[in-house]
C-alpha cells in the first residue's frame, strides 16, 4: 500500500459518521487536492486545498479516531484530521513511539477508542 492509499483509507474511516460535521468535511475531502506532504521521521503532514465554495467559516478543530497497528510493532500509529478556517488542513499521521514506519502492507486500521470516533469540531 502507497502512502496515498494508507491516507484515503485513513480518511474514509475519519469521515464515516452521520451528520455534521462528517457531512460537510466529506464534501471538502472529495473536492479537495493534495498540497504537499511533510515527513517528520516520527510521522508525516499531508496538507489540503479546499475550494473556496466548500469553505464553512467558523468551522475548525480535530478529529481524532483512527490508528494503525503494524504486524511486528508493539505502538500504535494515531491520525488526527485537522481543520482551520472553515476547511480541513491537514492530516497528522504519528508514531506512539520511535520512527514512522513506511512500509504499509501490514496496516491494520482501526477506531481508536471505544465509541468510533472523537471529534472536537466547532462552528457547524
Amino acid at each position: 500500500m502507497t502512502q496515498e492509499e494508507l491516507e484515503k483509507r485513513v480518511m474514509e474511516m475519519i469521515l464515516d459518521g452521520e451528520g455534521e460535521p462528517y457531512n460537510l468535511l466529506r464534501k471538502q475531502y472529495e473536492n479537495s487536492t493534495v498540497e504537499k506532504r511533510e515527513f517528520t521521521g516520527c510521522g508525516f503532514f499531508t496538507y489540503f486545498g479546499i475550494p473556496d465554495e466548500y469553505a464553512v467559516p467558523g468551522v475548525k478543530g480535530r478529529i481524532m479516531s483512527v490508528q494503525a497497528l503494524f504486524e511486528g510493532t508493539q505502538y500504535g500509529y494515531m491520525f488526527i484530521l485537522i481543520v482551520n478556517d472553515g476547511r480541513i488542513d491537514a492530516l497528522e499521521g504519528f508514531a506512539f513511539y520511535g520512527d514512522w514506519e513506511y512500509n504499509y502492507e501490514n496496516a491494520n486500521l482501526v477506531y481508536a477508542f471505544d465509541e468510533g470516533r472523537k471529534h472536537e469540531i466547532e462552528g457547524y
